[in-house]
């Protein structure tokens, strides 16, 4: 697991456009919505949409680039557990991107009525590695043809998601959202990454 740690620490700072793309992206995006209306309520359901683009947009090179580069057929070669690469990709997107996402939106932002900081960063962090987990297994049907945008063609899994995140943040109701946003989390952290390992598997051959 530490050297998967390692290669993805040294992919990261050896790319910089890793960071600072997603990066930007949230911040242009978030701030332009913000200006646009400066309304409480819409604050999140800005904070919301940047955060779902972006995390769409890292999810088109997450696994494509290591796919082409023969990475993971090698992995699969060696039968190398795929937890340990997974699991590398996340961290250091929790790291480097997911938790300065955060920051910045106590920066332009602030956290909802009602819902303390604490409480808020963890639902934050979980809502993103979960969007997270489903916009990559859209990606990887189409990691052969280069089209990331058919990582859209798991919305209808996401309609779920959408509307406890929105009775979670916006309406600032914890019970029950929280406990079905961790069911979801769950059920991409094991389901849906096991979906995304076999699809792997399969375009690899």
């Amino acid at each position: 697991m530490l050297s998967a740690l390692k290669r993805e620490l040294l992919l990261f700072f050896g790319v910089p456009k890793n960071i600072y793309l997603p990066l930007s992206v949230f911040s242009v995006i978030f701030l332009i919505f913000l200006i646009l209306d400066d309304r409480e309520l819409f604050q999140y359901a800005s904070l919301f949409i940047a955060s779902f683009i972006t995390v769409l947009i890292i999810s088109e090179n997450t696994f494509k680039d290591d796919f082409l580069n023969g990475y993971i057929e090698k992995l699969l070669c060696e039968q190398s557990n795929f937890f340990y690469y997974f699991f590398a990709k996340y961290f250091t997107q929790l790291i480097f991107i997911f938790i300065p996402m955060l920051v910045l939106n106590f920066i332009f932002g602030s956290v909802p009525t009602g819902m303390s900081v604490a409480s808020f960063s963890f639902a934050y962090l979980v809502s993103l590695l979960t969007l997270n987990f489903f916009f990559q297994l859209g990606s990887v049907v189409s990691v052969r043809r280069n089209n990331s945008l058919n990582a859209l063609i798991i919305i209808p899994l996401l309609i779920p998601f959408i509307i406890l995140v929105k009775g979670l943040v916006v309406d600032g109701v914890w019970e029950p959202n929280f406990y079905f946003l961790m069911a979801y989390f769950i059920f991409g952290l094991f389901f849906i990454n096991y979906l995304t390992a076999k699809i792997l598997e399969i375009q690899s051959r």
